[in-house]
Parts: structure tokens; C-alpha cells; sequence
């Protein structure tokens, strides 16, 4: 059973965070969105559930990678050295999207749920880097 509500949640979080920084998502569960204006306002989504915290962010959408195939070899090579962090495939508004996500027990601490957003920000931003010659240039 998870120990949060979201509203319990955004509270802590904008401590940590900032006011303005933590709004809460309409969503089944439970949701929130973290914006981080110190990683280029990189936005985190917070999923609760009675099973686990959800914490996830886009990396790229599919369309934008050139060798996929790279691409998910690459990601593959990358996972086991990201702490705390996995990268997946999945779906959002209707577009593969490739993602950098982590999960927690539902019982974790505040300061364990604000460590997995902040080393989860650090990861996207290392990903992206190792991962830019796979990408479509603009």
C-alpha cells in the first residue's frame, strides 16, 4: 500500500524543489510533474500506485532516432551503467517514445522518491549525450 497521497507528496516535493515546480496529474493513480529549470526544465512524471512509484521521463521520441536498430543496442549498453535508472520503449500520445524510467516501493521515503528524480534527471541528461549519434539532425 502506497504511504503517499499525491497531494502529500507535492507538498514535500515543493519544498525540494520550488513552488511552481510540482503540479499535480489527473490520472487513475495518482500522478505528479516535477520540472526541473536546472536540467533545461526537464519534466519527471511520478506515478503512485499501491504496487510501486513510477518515476519516468521522454527521452526521444522514436521518429527522431536514424539507425534504431543502433539505437536500441546502444540503450542496451547504456542501461546496466545508468544507477537507479532503465531506459525503455513506450507509447505516449499515440508515438514510440524511448524513456528513462526507475521504480520504487510504494513505502519509500520522501528523500528516497527526490533522490530518484534528481539521479533519474542526471541519467536522461548523461543518456542523451551517449546517445546523440543515433539521432536524426536538425
Amino acid at each position: 500500500m502506497s504511504r503517499w497521497t499525491t497531494q502529500e507528496l507535492c507538498k514535500y516535493l515543493e519544498a525540494s524543489f520550488g513552488a511552481g515546480q510540482v503540479e499535480e496529474v489527473p490520472t487513475a493513480d495518482g500522478a505528479l510533474q516535477v520540472t526541473l529549470p536546472d536540467c533545461g526544465d526537464l519534466g519527471i512524471t511520478i506515478a503512485l500506485t499501491d504496487r510501486q512509484v513510477f518515476v519516468s521521463t521522454p527521452l526521444v521520441e522514436a521518429e527522431q532516432v536514424r539507425d534504431r536498430a543502433g539505437f536500441n543496442e546502444a540503450c542496451m549498453r547504456l542501461n546496466p551503467l545508468n544507477p537507479l535508472s532503465n531506459l525503455g520503449l513506450t507509447t505516449i500520445n499515440d508515438r514510440d517514445t524511448y524513456i528513462v524510467f526507475g521504480e520504487l516501493a510504494p513505502d519509500s521515503t520522501a528523500e528516497q522518491i527526490e533522490l530518484e528524480v534528481r539521479t533519474l534527471a542526471d541519467n536522461a541528461i548523461d543518456a542523451i549525450e551517449a546517445l546523440k549519434p543515433y539521432l536524426v539532425s536538425e
